[in-house]
C-alpha cells in the first residue's frame, strides 16, 4: 500500500509542477503580447506588442518548451541532490 500511495503523490507532484509551467508559459507570453483580433482593432488599440495568430502560438510554444525544460532540469537536480546520500568521509 505504501508503494501505492507513493507512486501517487510523486505523479500528483509532476502534474502539479508541469501545470505550474505551462501556466507560467503562457502568463508570461500574455503579459508581453497580444494576437491581432477585431477586440483591439487588430493591435491598433492595445497596449502590448501585437503579433498575429501564427506567430503567437510559436512564443507560446517557444516560452512552454523553455519554462518547461528549466524546471524539468531543476527537479531533476533537486531529486538527485535529495536522494543521494552523502558519503562519510573515511576516517580509517
Amino acid at each position: 500500500m505504501s508503494k501505492f500511495i507513493n507512486f501517487i503523490a510523486g505523479e500528483a507532484l509532476n502534474l502539479s509542477v508541469g501545470y505550474l509551467a505551462g501556466l507560467t508559459a503562457s502568463t508570461l507570453v500574455s503579459k508581453f503580447f497580444v494576437k491581432k483580433g477585431l477586440v483591439n482593432l487588430w493591435g491598433l488599440a492595445s497596449k502590448r506588442e501585437a503579433v498575429r495568430k501564427d506567430d503567437y502560438e510559436w512564443l507560446m510554444f517557444i516560452a512552454s518548451y523553455a519554462i518547461g525544460l528549466f524546471v524539468m532540469v531543476s527537479v531533476n537536480y533537486l531529486m538527485r541532490k535529495i536522494r543521494k546520500p552523502t558519503a562519510a568521509p573515511d576516517t580509517s
